[in-house]
């Protein structure tokens, strides 16, 4: 089976499903595994939590060992019910009630479409003292239930929704579960200016403010797809910036950005867009967020919002302004270089140390000493003044944590890595897969060339043709069992999209071997090389000699195979 990977973008597929092997790979990204570590990459969650999507897909009950995690999955199970219910009670208040309809008029002239309302599932929470309650109660839930899932306080001891006056916006998971809500206040109590324009669930059994991301069970698969996340910061930003076409948009809720947050994300992408207040130096939040990013690995860029404006402003006011936003975004150095040279005046003594003490802590933060000095070439052209003092002044920063910045950690970085040798030694093997009477041509001295554990294997083929490939898992460790997983489902492919030519795979086959063996000659006279230098060091000249015989033979020997 084949088909387009979701976890990189392609107009070729490459990616290849094994039904008889239970395995997959995308030839193109380096991806792979079985049907738990698809529904894990795919949706972004655990080992448990995978295995648990898909017994229930299969109507496979698990039993529980543990009546500690009985009790807890019952308690999330209760809780999820009752959010879920409230939710309805919600969107059915915006769609029925009448101050609903006020509300549905006010998000459609925030540039909202009906569309969006349903997609979302926003609703309205009347401005009653207890109309939640008192409908959770008539589907059997009980009030310390309401309290748990974050929908009950005591006012002075008197238990009260939580959410009143107020429209309410469904925060889900990954697997678009509600688990809790932020709700914006609405009607005369907006101009309460005592009153919090926003409220959060607070922290519940099943929500976590700094571990939850909005949208995001919208957004994964469009963040694989277009290799990066476009983070903004309200429900409405993130809404309208969906509907504009950014469909791999996420929003944090309720608090500053987290290295849980990110840890999310990364699974996703490495690139990360931020389009929110980008007050570098005076918003603590934001800086140590973008630091976080870095520490974490992403490619930060920064999206400029025209005249300062929120996204869900520019979005209402016209989606081309914000398509044209993304379309310029900056790295985080630039946005930070233009930001800094902007603020302060670069003719003046003060101003342009005030620009250098702005900037420069984030070049100290490059590991690429290149990049380094291309940022230091810049400051010092913009300022005016001589590279050497701005290389100095650098200097004196106190040294922070090393992160790498702008880091490759994609798929396609990490397929690309594959020294050489292991290439070989992995071509020869699907050869071998396809055409297993390969296998009279090997030598037990060709065998040597692999490496230590794929001389395992090969010695295991030559004895038995025919082993099967699910006893590999029982004879070999998991790093060998993998890379022949990959070895097996490569030859199926190819066996898939060729037709057989046995003498074509025969040259290649040879090929292999020889390319193997002047690998290996030319390891034995690295390692020979620096056994002379530490024989002339010690002033061994019977060892020199001796050694310089054996380098000049297996010189000859090299040369004799190019």
């Amino acid at each position: 089976m084949r088909a387009l990977c979701p976890f990189h973008s392609e107009k070729t597929p490459s990616f290849f499903v094994s039904p008889g092997r239970q395995v997959w790979r995308c030839f193109g990204c380096g991806e792979h595994g079985d049907i738990f570590s698809f529904v894990m990459k795919i949706d972004g969650v655990e080992f448990g939590d995978a295995l648990r999507a898909l017994a229930q897909k299969a109507g496979i009950e698990l039993k529980r060992q543990s009546p500690f995690f009985e009790r807890m999955q019952t308690e999330r199970k209760q809780l999820s019910e009752v959010v879920e219910w409230a939710a309805r009670f919600f969107e059915k208040q915006l769609a029925e009630s009448k101050t609903g309809e006020a509300v549905r008029q006010y998000l459609l002239e925030r540039g909202l479409t009906e569309e969006s309302i349903a997609k979302w599932r926003l609703g309205y929470a009347p401005e009653s003292a207890r109309s939640l309650l008192d409908f959770l109660k008539t589907k059997g839930f009980r009030e310390d239930q309401a309290s748990r899932a974050g929908l009950r306080v005591l006012v002075e001891g008197q238990p009260f929704d939580r959410f009143r006056s107020r429209v309410m916006f469904p925060i889900q998971d990954q697997n678009s579960q509600v688990i809790g809500f932020g709700g914006r206040i609405f009607g005369e109590k907006a101009k309460d200016k005592t009153i919090a324009k926003y409220l959060n669930t607070a922290n519940t059994p099943l929500y976590d403010k700094s571990r939850v991301l909005y949208g995001l069970d919208k957004a994964k698969l469009e963040i694989r797809k277009q290799d990066h996340a476009v983070l903004v910061e309200g429900y409405v930003d993130a809404i309208l910036a969906s509907q504009a076409g950014s469909e791999n948009v996420v929003a944090v809720s309720g608090t500053a950005l987290t290295v849980f947050h990110l840890k999310i994300l990364k699974r996703y992408s490495p690139n990360l867009f931020l389009s929110f207040d980008m007050d570098l130096g005076g918003d603590v939040a934001t800086r140590r967020g973008i630091d976080l990013a870095i520490g974490e690995g992403f490619s930060v860029k920064v999206v400029s919002m025209p005249d300062g404006k929120d996204p869900a402003d520019v979005v209402a006011k016209n989606p081309e302004l914000w398509k044209k936003a993304l379309e310029g975004v900056k790295s985080i150095f630039d946005f930070s270089f233009d930001t800094a040279l902007a603020k302060f005046d670069k003719t003046k003594p003060e101003g342009k140390k005030a620009i250098a003490s702005s900037f420069l802590p984030l070049v100290k933060r490059i590991p690429n000493r290149i990049e380094q000095s291309h940022w230091i070439s810049r400051l010092a052209d913009e300022l005016e003044v001589k590279e050497e003092d701005v290389a100095e002044e650098l200097k004196r920063l106190p040294e922070e944590a090393a992160v790498p910045v702008l880091g490759d950690d994609s798929p396609l970085a990490r397929a690309e890595q594959k020294p050489r040798k292991k290439l070989l030694e992995e071509r020869a093997l699907v050869l071998l897969f396809r055409k297993p009477s390969l296998l009279e041509e090997l030598k037990d001295a060709d065998i040597l060339l692999f490496s230590i554990p794929l001389q395992e294997v090969l010695e295991g083929m030559k004895k038995n043709p025919q082993l099967d490939f699910k006893t590999f898992e029982t004879l070999f460790p998991q790093e060998t069992t993998e890379s022949l997983k990959y070895v097996a489902l490569r030859a199926e492919v190819e066996s898939w999209e060729k037709e057989e030519d046995e003498e074509e795979q025969a040259l290649e086959f040879k090929g292999c071997l020889s390319e193997l063996q002047k690998l290996d000659l030319k390891e034995k006279l690295d390692t020979i090389a620096k056994e002379i230098k530490r024989a002339e060091e010690l002033h061994d000249d019977k060892k020199v000699k001796t050694l310089m015989e054996e380098f000049q033979m297996l010189s000859r020997n090299f040369h004799l195979s190019h």
